[in-house]
């Protein structure tokens, strides 16, 4: 047996509870907390879904849900009813169109943050939300990939089961706490919430004796105030002002 293989599910299982709520976990937490039956919403940077799916019941799911990438991958995307291929930093929609936008691990990608946190916000209807997940640039993850070339992450990720499709250069420009209360509020919207957690360490999954250091730092920064800045996501809800 290899000393070192992939086992992200075998070590989740051995060092968390069930009840655990992951990184994708606590993003659809957030997301059904605000959605509302008749929403339009807008998926922006929504790739395949093959990484993140949300489900919604006929209670609650909106009225349309629009997704929009650079690729043609959302052509797949089962959590869309429509999707165009287009700029995040030039929209293809009308001002006030949108209650609800989202947007998953896309922020580290952006080299124009501005243009695109401005972009969202036009779209959005007065008191319309921007939800955002995205990593933090200050943790070891997003450290050690800042530090190392993107054919690295490109094998790496591919190694630990990751499609290529959903693999793209990281800049980390919008990835502080205190840069996206910046960029939401240069573009006219307030942070109604921040939220900084850590979670399973899912990049040290490649051996028992990473993962469970990986563990202990999981657990210490998410039990310390102190050290919340240190933690891996970011997950931010603004409103657009009216």
């Amino acid at each position: 047996m290899p000393i070192l293989r992939w086992r992200k599910q075998e070590l989740r299982d051995r060092f968390y509870r069930p009840a655990f709520r992951g990184m994708y976990d606590r993003f659809s937490d957030v997301i059904h907390e605000y959605v509302r039956r008749g929403d339009v919403m807008l998926d922006a940077g929504c790739g395949s879904g093959r990484v993140f799916q949300y489900h919604f019941g006929e209670a609650q799911r909106p009225r349309l849900i629009f997704g929009v990438d650079m690729t043609d991958e959302p052509k797949g995307n089962k959590n869309l009813d429509a999707a165009a291929r287009a700029d995040l930093g030039a929209l293809p929609f009308a001002d006030n169109t949108f209650d609800i936008a989202i947007s998953s691990h896309v922020a580290e990608h952006l080299t124009q943050p501005e243009r695109v946190f401005g972009e969202l916000s036009r779209v959005l209807k007065p008191g319309g939300l921007l939800l955002i997940l995205t990593p933090n640039r200050w943790h070891y993850v997003t450290i050690s990939s800042a530090l190392l070339p993107h054919r690295f992450h490109l094998k790496y990720n591919q190694w630990r089961g990751v499609d290529a499709h959903d693999i793209f250069p990281t800049v980390y420009r919008a990835n502080t706490a205190s840069r996206l209360r910046s960029l939401y509020g240069g573009a006219g919207m307030d942070v109604e919430q921040l939220y900084q957690f850590e979670t399973e360490p899912e990049y040290l999954a490649f051996s028992t004796p990473t993962y469970a250091l990986g563990v202990g730092f999981e657990r210490l920064v998410n039990k310390v105030g102190a050290l919340k800045n240190l933690r891996v996501n970011l997950l931010a809800v603004g409103r657009k002002r009216a």
